[in-house]
């Protein structure tokens, strides 16, 4: 199973033994070349995405990178998508996560606040930051960018792995409930400005 995490600061993908991360801001040229060479090595059949719907750019190109790669080999690939707010709030419904969480939002100075018991979130600047015990903090792979420990989250085998206070906690696509699309539709919080235009 292919991980593709384009929740993140870079885009992740991994598979067995290999992690790649992609700059999110050169996508549109790297995305597929890099899919495609994976697809090549390893013939996966399923992949599972853990997306976040706030990035047109990134939603776009996995979205048709993947679709086109599943036509070319006549649907082979079952594709799993999940919201990481969605993925988190299992975790906080297993007592595994706080209820409150600091989550990154591809911004230098501001951040979300996100409350899981009400699903609602505040938009807050970086440095105003309360850092206590009753937060998680999302991941960024820029060294650095909070000022604590930032969860992980990896593949292995058929699981995903969240890893939280040097705890880890493996979670499948059955325990989430999701189900297998072969054409992946992008799953925007709002619709591009383009996109209402024609509306």
């Amino acid at each position: 199973m292919l991980f593709l995490n384009i929740s993140t600061d870079n885009m992740v993908l991994e598979i067995e033994w290999e992690k790649v991360l992609l700059n999110r801001n050169d996508i549109e040229n790297t995305l597929g070349q890099k899919l495609v060479q994976i697809y090549r090595q390893y013939h996966f059949d399923k992949v599972f995405i853990l997306n976040w719907p706030w990035w047109f750019t990134n939603l776009r190109v996995w979205t048709l990178a993947v679709n086109l790669l599943n036509s070319l080999e006549n649907g082979k690939i079952d594709a799993y998508s999940i919201t990481k707010i969605d993925f988190f709030k299992y975790f906080v419904d297993q007592w595994i996560l706080p209820n409150k969480g600091i989550i990154y939002i591809w911004q230098r100075k501001n951040v979300w606040l996100y409350d899981f018991t009400k699903w609602d979130y505040e938009t807050i600047k970086k440095d105003e930051i309360d850092y206590n015990d009753e937060l998680f903090f999302d991941l960024v792979h820029e060294e650095e960018y909070f000022e604590a420990e930032t969860i992980d989250i990896n593949c292995e085998d058929e699981n995903i792995v969240l890893k939280y206070k040097w705890q880890e906690y493996k979670t499948n696509i059955g325990e989430l409930w999701l189900k297998a699309e072969k054409l992946v539709d992008a799953k925007y919080f709002i619709k591009p400005i383009m996109w209402k235009q024609w509306q």
